[in-house]
């Protein structure tokens, strides 16, 4: 990771668990709100799918290592996942769908149906890692 501390947090078994679930309902209401026909539709899946992505990571984490991202910076929280996975393609999916986390929680114009699609596409990765590796 960069020269930066990343600050984290305990986590246990069961919170990884809690926090696998939250993605997994995250995307749910994401892929839910997506087939909306609302211009407001894909901008609200993109946040969902953030909050997802997010949570997978958190699970992920509390699961391999007992700690997970607890900053303000929530691209930390990439770093953290790369180094106690060693998987630089769960990293990657992480930074992409946190490249779109302004845009889905607080832009003033609509995210893209394209961008809307790469993030679910993403938080789907890190779901699905997070259900593999969180029992």
């Amino acid at each position: 990771m960069s020269g930066r501390t990343v600050r984290t947090g305990a986590c246990t078994a069961a919170d990884a668990r809690t926090r696998r679930q939250q993605a997994q309902l995250y995307l749910e209401a994401a892929l839910l709100v997506q087939s909306e026909d609302l211009a407001e539709a894909a901008t609200v899946a993109t946040g969902n799918a953030v909050l997802a992505a997010i949570a997978a990571a958190d699970a992920i984490c509390c699961a391999a290592a007992g700690v997970r991202s607890r900053g303000q910076d929530h691209r930390q929280a990439i770093g953290l996942l790369q180094e106690v996975t060693g998987d630089a393609a769960l990293a990657r999916a992480l930074r992409d769908v946190l490249d779109l986390k302004d845009a889905g929680h607080y832009g003033l114009s609509n995210v893209s149906r394209t961008n809307c699609t790469t993030a679910l596409r993403r938080a789907q990765t890190l779901v699905e890692a997070a259900a593999a590796r969180v029992r």
